[in-house]
């Protein structure tokens, strides 16, 4: 049995354990309806963190849109100090600088590896880097009594200065883009001239490995002929060893006469001087009465 199972007692008291189941109920409730409260949608909070952001943006191009073009027009005259030939190179300045390196700090958002941060951060510094060249396009362009107002001081000590901001805005932006299209080319180029440095590479490393394994194959080729050289001559050594050993004669032959003489052949006489020589022929037989010659 729960203590909710319990009866209450007759005088309208409760039980200790019952408050306390009581007590920890309502606090429970409690913190989750402060929960409840304390938690807002994520699109909730987002849309109103958007519309504020957008105010925001409105009221200071308002209050930009009355003061800085004047303030912007005030900076350049002070800048030229009433000399027109300066605000040819200012302009020239002014247009190139904060046009091409914009570009080119944003284009660096695109390098892979970076983080998201970074990237966003990249891209705010390249728009942050081109409000001297909006300020101008703002001055030149603007309908407001302000923008008027500056153009007119414009037209009193810095007439050129709008003309060549504006031309070397487009030359900083067109030199932005070639340098980035040459840059990607060149890293290209450089990509391929790795590839084909390691090809070649490679091909030279087979190369020394086959010339390598032909030498090693003609060394061992030469160490077998030595061996077999050395096996041949020891066999020829054995074979004239065994020949040596062997008996100058063999037992069925015979022995050879005293003098050197055959057995088989019959002497010469010596010639005596005044007696004929009689040319016995040889044969292999006895002699017959009808072959020996007349005295």
């Amino acid at each position: 049995m729960t203590d909710s199972a319990t009866p209450a007692p007759r005088d309208g008291r409760r039980s200790p354990g019952a408050q306390e189941h009581g007590q920890e109920h309502g606090t429970e409730t409690a913190q989750a309806g402060s929960g409840a409260k304390a938690k807002m949608p994520v699109w909730l909070f987002r849309t109103i963190l958007g519309v504020a952001a957008a105010i925001a943006l409105v009221v200071a191009y308002l209050i930009a849109s009355v003061t800085v073009p004047l303030i912007w027009a005030d900076s350049i005259s002070d800048q030229i100090g009433g000399q027109l030939g300066n605000s040819i190179p200012l302009g020239m300045f002014y247009g190139f600088v904060f046009s091409f390196v914009p570009v080119t700090v944003a284009w660096q958002a695109h390098r892979r590896g970076l983080n998201k941060w970074v990237r966003v951060s990249l891209v705010v510094l390249g728009l942050l880097l081109t409000i001297p060249n909006l300020l101008t396009l703002a001055v030149l362009f603007g309908g407001t009594q302000t923008a008027a107002d500056a153009r007119s001081k414009w037209a009193n000590g810095a007439n050129w200065f709008g003309t060549w901001s504006q031309i070397f805005m487009v030359v900083g932006v067109v030199c932005a883009v070639a340098l980035i299209v040459l840059g990607r080319m060149w890293l290209r180029r450089g990509r391929k001239i790795r590839e084909i440095k390691a090809a070649e590479k490679l091909v030279r490393e087979d190369k020394l490995a086959r010339s390598l394994a032909s030498k090693e194959a003609a060394k061992e080729a030469e160490k077998q002929a030595r061996i077999d050289a050395r096996a041949a001559e020891k066999a020829a050594k054995e074979t004239a060893r065994t020949h040596r050993r062997q008996p100058a004669s063999a037992p069925d032959q015979p022995a050879p006469a005293p003098g050197g003489a055959s057995l088989d052949k019959p002497v010469a006489e010596k010639p005596v001087p005044g007696k004929p020589v009689h040319n016995e022929p040889a044969t292999d037989g006895p002699a017959t009465p009808g072959d020996t010659p007349p005295a």
